[in-house]
């Protein structure tokens, strides 16, 4: 039997093999960790802003990141930029600290 996710997981099955890693970054960095059926959102609060890593499945078993900011208490996303598609679960962990300097850099 593989551990590897198999067509007919979903996004959970995507997301179930990195939620472990996304956990361990978000409390080593500080931050929340926003789960969604389609997509995991790392959260945090700098310099007035609301702060957010989005991680969203594609149907290709790969990962779409990219980066926001909002004022504190809203839902109005205020700046947004994509950080990359296509990015395999072993991959994503790498992205996350050039993440973290984008994201606050809005």
């Amino acid at each position: 039997m593989s551990d590897g996710v198999h067509p007919d997981s979903g996004d959970a099955g995507l997301f179930d093999a990195i939620d472990p890693k996304l956990t361990v970054f978000a409390l080593a960095n500080g931050m929340d960790l926003a789960k969604g059926d389609d997509h995991r959102r790392l959260e945090w609060f700098t310099e007035g802003l609301e702060r957010g890593i989005l991680i969203e499945a594609e149907a290709t078993g790969s990962f779409r990141v990219s980066v926001m900011s909002w004022p504190t208490g809203s839902t109005e996303i205020r700046k947004e930029a994509g950080i990359g598609e296509g990015i395999s679960a072993e991959d994503l962990a790498g992205t996350l600290p050039d993440a973290i300097d984008s994201a606050n850099g809005l």
